[in-house]
């Protein structure tokens, strides 16, 4: 009977720190969260607000670093460090570009009515030192514009809605001016936050898993 009493302490205890938990969870999630986002040639600007709370955060051009003098033998690690890092760079061109267009805009549908988008502005010129990686990456954008423009423009109502997407085929340093700010209630975006959020991650992965069987 004693130990019994004891697990049943026990158990009700837990019980009792679960229910606080999840309590001050959704207590957090209530409060309406508005961002204002801002990027331009190497600066970013973030004006968040949590309900009553308001912070500004400030990101200056960082300083350029002396470059380091090359060893005469490189080493191996670093070889598969940079073959690793730029697998996760180009992992992102070769999902198939309609799955995750779909998966975007039903992200979007479903919180149409929960999102509340005030600015969406976008100027960038492409420039990567290469033709024809420009014109590859400005073509993959374009047509992500174009198929997300006319969804924004038809189911939100934005008051700075404009993107304008240019190459710079001689030039080798990208330039932008980008803005985006929005407000929301984290409580009504969770569920459609993590359906989608797992969609996408299953899509990666499986993406991943085939490139590896490839080689």
């Amino acid at each position: 009977m004693i130990v019994l009493k004891i697990v049943g302490y026990i158990a009700g205890g837990l019980a009792a720190v679960l229910l606080i938990v999840f309590v001050l969870a959704f207590l957090l999630l209530l409060p309406r969260v508005g961002m204002d986002l801002h990027a331009q040639d190497g600066t970013f600007t973030a004006k968040i607000r949590y309900g009553w709370i308001y912070k500004t955060i400030s990101l200056p051009k960082g300083k350029k670093k002396q470059p380091k003098q090359k060893s005469e033998k490189p080493s191996k690690p670093a070889e598969e460090t940079s073959s690793k890092s730029g697998m996760g760079k180009d992992i992102l061109f070769k999902l198939d570009l309609g799955d995750v267009m779909c998966e975007v805009l039903d992200f979007l549908d479903d919180v149409k009515d929960r999102l509340r988008i005030d600015v969406l502005y976008v100027h960038a010129v492409l420039a990567t030192g290469d033709a024809a990686k420009t014109g590859l990456y400005l073509g993959y954008l374009s047509a992500i514009t174009g198929i997300i423009y006319p969804f924004l423009a038809r189911n939100f109502t934005i008051k700075t809605l404009e993107i304008v997407l240019d190459g710079d085929f001689e030039g080798s340093k990208t330039r932008y001016d980008l803005r985006f700010a929005c407000s929301f209630r984290p409580i009504r975006m969770l569920a459609a936050g993590v359906k989608h959020g797992f969609r996408l991650y299953r899509m990666i992965r499986q993406t991943q898993k085939v490139e590896a069987k490839a080689k």
